[in-house]
């Protein structure tokens, strides 16, 4: 095992490590501020995430490194962390392709089309995002750097992973040595590290990890498992001047496993067997989601959001007008809080007088909130073309504002409920978008959100009426970004799971498993103002929020006794 080596060969050079916090990502993470870098590291688990962000700058120093919470398979996210990077450090020397996990992991023939969509989205097609948005900023700077890719012995041999996995690691490593054809004019380097079986959380899941270093050992000819710092060794290599005249190469490190070729994944090995049973018994039949599933166990979404210094990135610094609707209460109110407090102005609305009143009182102008009810054709009109007369177009618009209905079946709703929540959520959101659409065409530009849910991308029983509706948002926005200029662009955001009123009716004690309204905004506020034109027509989720942690036992014991009935 390979122990932390203080040369300072990396001292003060800026790197961005996707999938930090956990296993050849976080021994990354170490290495790299031990020689002297500046780390920023992404990753959507934000249980690990903190836990390596206290490690690191414990070790050495709260200065040197920053965690950003990133679904790497989000263009967004990526090209907010390559932001963020830049806003934080000032410059980027350097990318780490870290991010993974063990995707589909049947056979060819039991391999589900969506498990293969999904295993080339989270290896392969998240590498292709990291490596464009990092590439286009240090080509930007005009010094250069380097970018290593993570893959694996399984996109050298078949045998080495299911077929998913190695069809992903074998286009992460050809991708390697076509970036480094196409960047090595900007003097940007571009090689791979290809692992043999290192015994990572990731790995490891519901198996045996000292089970597994000694099939490790048995299955290759060095005589010692591999470490995640024995990676992390060869990553800061790669990224370092004495790697300078290295690019488009493909550093296996394995401990000769290559070298005698074998079949680890299925057949006889006793290495691919452990492996395959701890994954089963970690209970993942068909996908994967590796160590990327959250810790459920870890309550304190305070503490830990605490623990990430949010640092907008600069695509965020510029001073925004943002209208907001909902702003009465619950996500709306907390968002706009929050951006209030990174110092944009926040145009608000709600059906409440009273709370429209405290919010005007609490914040004064330039801040304007008025009482709007967004399925009101009219009042909506009335209401933007006010906020034109006044010069306040705004720069972002989010639609919050919905109903949700009683958690019950369909047919036991009333028409005027379920009417109200599809003229909010849908006919309110329509509203909006067509009365400040003309507002922004007259100077090409300006971003649309539009929240959608959850139980807007799947089903789920008892909640119809909202979910009809938020499925009408999402095709909504899809429509609507064909038919909108360059410059111009609107989102569909699954907001994530949060803590609310109607959340803690029907999730009871679970409730307290989800982020507040205000620990939300946290993340959320900087999430929204860093979506871009690029990103039209896109269904976007803010970072870190959408992990589902159980709803518990008040909500299943209402269920049993409906269909008791």
């Amino acid at each position: 095992m390979s122990a932390l080596n203080s040369t300072h060969r990396l001292q003060d050079n800026v790197f961005l490590v996707t999938g930090g916090a956990s296993g050849i990502g976080r021994a990354t993470v170490l290495r790299l501020l031990d020689e002297g870098a500046l780390v920023v590291f992404a990753d959507v688990n934000l249980d690990t995430g903190t836990a390596t962000l206290k490690a690191a700058e414990d070790a050495f120093g709260p200065d040197r490194v920053r965690f950003f919470p990133c679904d790497v398979t989000v263009e967004s996210h990526i090209e907010h962390a390559v932001q963020f990077a830049l806003g934080t450090f000032g410059r980027l020397d350097g990318l780490v392709n870290c991010a993974g996990t063990g995707g589909a992991l049947n056979g060819l023939l039991h391999t589900a089309a969506d498990h293969w969509d999904k295993t080339q989205e989270l290896l392969a097609r998240s590498v292709f995002l990291s490596l464009k948005h990092a590439a286009r900023a240090m080509i930007g700077d005009g010094r250069g750097g380097a970018v290593v890719n993570v893959a694996s012995i399984a996109g050298i041999g078949g045998g080495a992973g299911g077929p998913a996995y190695s069809a992903a690691k074998a286009c992460a490593i050809n991708l390697g040595k076509s970036a480094a054809l196409d960047l090595a004019k900007y003097r940007i380097r571009v090689n791979t590290v290809s692992p043999g079986p290192i015994v990572t959380p990731l790995l490891v899941r519901g198996g045996d990890p000292d089970g597994l270093r000694r099939a490790a050992v048995a299955a290759q000819p060095w005589p010692e498992a591999g470490e995640p710092e024995d990676v992390a060794a060869c990553i800061a290599f790669l990224l370092s001047d004495d790697a300078r005249f290295v690019t488009g190469a493909n550093l296996v490190v394995d401990g000769g496993i290559c070298a005698q070729a074998g079949n680890l994944y299925e057949g006889d090995s006793a290495l691919g067997a452990e492996i395959v049973e701890g994954i089963r018994r970690s209970g993942e039949v068909g996908f994967d989601q590796g160590s990327t599933v959250p810790n459920t166990k870890d309550l304190g979404w305070q503490k830990r959001l605490d623990e990430i210094d949010f640092v907008p990135p600069s695509s965020v610094a510029r001073k925004r007008v943002v209208l907001v609707t909902g702003t009465n209460r619950g996500l709306g109110k907390a968002l706009a809080e929050r951006i209030i407090q990174m110092g944009h102005t926040i145009l608000g609305c709600g059906r409440d007088q009273e709370s429209v009143d405290g919010m005007n009182r609490r914040f004064g102008g330039p801040h304007r909130f008025e009482v709007v009810d967004v399925a009101n054709d009219n009042a909506v009109r009335l209401w933007i073309d006010g906020l034109d007369r006044a010069g306040l177009v705004p720069d972002l618009v989010v639609n919050n504002a919905a109903l949700t209905s009683t958690p019950t079946q369909l047919w036991r709703l009333d028409h005027e409920e379920v009417e109200d929540v599809l003229r909010v959520n849908v006919l309110g959101t329509m509203n909006v978008l067509r009365h400040v659409i003309p507002k922004l065409l007259r100077r090409r530009e300006g971003i649309l959100v539009n929240f959608s849910s959850g139980w807007g991308r799947e089903a789920a029983a008892r909640v119809s009426p909202y979910c009809a509706s938020k499925w009408a948002v999402e095709g909504l926005t899809k429509a609507l970004a064909i038919e909108l200029p360059p410059g111009i662009a609107v989102v569909a955001v699954h907001p994530g799971i949060v803590r609310s009123d109607t959340m803690a009716r029907g999730f009871g004690e679970a409730a307290e498993r989800y982020p507040t309204p205000d620990e939300w905004a946290k993340v959320a506020a900087p999430y929204l103002l860093g979506i871009s034109a690029a990103d039209n027509g896109q269904a976007l989720s803010v970072p870190g929020m959408t992990a589902f942690h159980g709803i518990g036992s008040v909500l299943p014991e209402r269920i049993a006794k409906l269909r008791a009935r």
